[in-house]
């Protein structure tokens, strides 16, 4: 109305108000009603910012690698940044006239390119995959160089290189290298798991062989000792049986001790004797000839 226009800002941009060339009014989130006929504006974005970049550098031995990060930044003097880069907005809609954060991207994703081509210049590819730490370092380091830069207000905060891709090409030569250096591996994994199996089984056996011979080695010494006890025991029955046929024997001397003291014709008369005695009737009596004999003669002494 009238001309006027009501700005608004966001709470993170620092807005520069200019009035016949001059600075009217600046500040952070600034908001209010401008005269837009003779108002000009500038809007610098100071919130922090990441912007992925992806740039390529070529090895010590001419092979092509993409690298892939990440550049986290921000504004950090707003006036500066402002005299050094065109931030004007336009009024009624607030956007900027230009793409000022765009062209501040570029020249980073420029300085990181030209500092990876200066890292990776003097490593080959294999060396180059397993830089992602060292490149991040060095992107960082060629930034805070850049006077430049440090001149028009802008700082970055950090670096990270998440990525280094090879051509498709080399990619698929170094997938199939790996594959089979994966693949030898696992060959000599399998074989050593069967050679471990192999000498797992070989010291079972042995150790089922000594078990074997261990028991085998107790049997006989138990049989060795079980014997030895019968030999033992065969030998105390030995000593036993002689003993008691001794002692028979010397009571069997004794017992015949009193007939070796009587005389034939005494030993002849208890025995008639003996068989007069018993209950049973004696109906006859066999004598032989000899017998009768000697009878004949025994009593022909006594009566002489």
């Amino acid at each position: 109305m009238f001309g006027y226009r009501y700005l608004k800002s966001k709470p993170t941009d620092h807005v520069i108000l200019y009035s016949g060339g001059r600075v009217r009014r600046q500040g952070m989130g600034l908001s209010g009603f401008v005269f837009a006929p003779f108002a000009t504006a500038a809007a610098v974005p100071t919130d922090a910012r990441d912007e992925i970049f992806a740039v390529e550098a070529m090895t010590a031995d001419y092979q092509t690698i993409t690298i892939q990060g990440l550049i986290s930044f921000r504004i950090k003097d707003a006036s500066v940044a402002a005299q050094r880069q065109d931030f004007s907005i336009n009024l009624i809609s607030g956007a900027h006239t230009g793409e000022p954060m765009k062209q501040i991207v570029e020249r980073l994703r420029a300085i990181a390119q030209t500092a990876c081509r200066d890292a990776l210049v003097r490593s080959t590819l294999d060396a180059a995959l397993n830089k992602s730490d060292e490149l991040s370092q060095v992107i960082m380091r060629g930034i805070a160089e850049d006077k430049r830069l440090a001149g028009d207000g802008i700082g970055v905060d950090r670096v990270l290189v998440l990525a280094l891709k090879p051509t498709p090409e080399i990619r698929k030569a170094l997938e199939a290298n790996l594959r089979e250096q994966l693949l030898r591996q696992a060959d000599a994994a399998m074989f050593e798991r069967r050679r471990a199996a192999t000498a797992d089984e070989h010291d079972l056996k042995l150790r089922d062989e000594k078990n074997k011979r261990e028991l085998a080695e107790n049997a006989l010494a138990n049989e060795q000792a079980l014997e030895a006890e019968r030999r033992k025991v065969a030998e105390a029955r030995a000593e036993t049986q002689k003993a008691e046929a001794a002692a028979d024997a010397e009571a069997q001397r004794l017992r015949l001790a009193p007939w070796s003291e009587l005389k034939p014709e005494q030993i002849a008369a208890l025995a008639f004797k003996d068989w007069a005695n018993r209950e049973t009737t004696l109906t006859s009596l066999s004598l032989g000839g000899d017998a009768l004999e000697r009878i004949a003669n025994r009593i022909a002494k006594t009566g002489e």
